[in-house]
């Protein structure tokens, strides 16, 4: 894919590369002006993108692209009328697109997203129900974990910061998987539950994979693009010895406070001295459940 990162940096525009998907973004300022640039710029290098690919017989599928202009939930502006040129196809702008398994919405409230799990948990947890009095304890563990608790964890880290009644939700989604795996009624307290069962709350659960994510930037086992830069202790004392990130300053609070690079380091800077100076990923993590 080394050819293809050529093109897109030589028209300055950002992107990932994965087995069968490419991403692109370009950031532009909330005006026609800007918005216009930047769509001639994702144009001119999609057109470069697709003859390199034609010449190497591949095809780029056109009909299957979505575009997305993200911005701030507050923001008034509407960009309706913005279409992308891709081939012979005319893409004009979603108000969602799902992305390696996440929906995301212009507004990155993950609403959208957050209901589909929700739906599709219920969904699971019901035909479980169904058949769990034939099934062993450890299937039907292994069913719940499949189907429901798994979808709660994946990707879980971008929910980070978002309103009390999204996270909420999914809470609903795991009490209930958590009542169908104990055989416990509504009337039972889902606290003493989830904590026979070793499960975390959801919000803690978000907390705890920040924290790993954390844990592998500091020990340089992350990918660059997630990378933390440390920030040097002068003083010597005796918390110099752990690890420190340096935390940067959101421009946005809103949205700006749950960028990866803002909330990791002040979760991470907040730990216990004891819990950064371990060196095992299993020990931190086992470290942090019990904070």
């Amino acid at each position: 894919m080394y050819p293809l990162a050529q093109i897109i940096e030589k028209h300055q525009i950002l992107g990932h590369f994965y087995a069968d998907d490419t991403q692109l973004w370009v950031p532009f300022q909330l005006n026609d002006d800007s918005l216009t640039t930047a769509l001639g710029r994702m144009e001119a290098c999609i057109k470069e993108v697709r003859a390199w690919l034609m010449c190497n017989k591949l095809k780029l599928n056109d009909d299957k692209t979505q575009f997305l202009i993200l911005k701030s939930p507050k923001c008034q502006q509407h960009f309706d009328h913005a279409k992308l040129m891709v081939g012979s196809s005319h893409i004009s702008s979603s108000p969602k697109a799902k992305n390696l398994g996440v929906v995301f919405d212009s507004g990155l409230t993950f609403h959208d997203h957050i209901s589909k799990i929700v739906s599709v948990g219920f969904y699971h947890l019901r035909c479980i129900a169904s058949i769990k009095k034939y099934l062993p304890h450890e299937s039907l563990a292994a069913l719940v974990h499949a189907f429901v608790t798994s979808r709660i964890d994946f990707c879980n880290s971008i929910l980070y910061g978002l309103p009390s009644i999204e996270i909420t939700r999914l809470q609903t989604l795991q009490n209930q998987a958590a009542r169908v795996l104990t055989n416990s009624t509504r009337r039972d307290h889902i606290t003493p539950i989830l904590r026979e069962l070793h499960w975390l709350p959801v919000h803690q659960r978000i907390g705890y994979k920040m924290l790993t994510l954390a844990y592998r930037a500091v020990h340089n086992t992350i990918p660059a693009y997630l990378a933390l830069p440390s920030r040097s202790n002068i003083r010597h004392t005796r918390s110099s010895t752990a690890p420190t990130l340096e935390r940067r300053n959101a421009k946005k609070r809103s949205a700006g406070d749950r960028t990866f690079s803002v909330a990791a380091p002040c979760l991470w800077n907040a730990l216990p001295v004891a819990v950064r100076v371990i060196h095992d990923l299993h020990q931190f993590q086992q470290s942090i459940k019990s904070i």
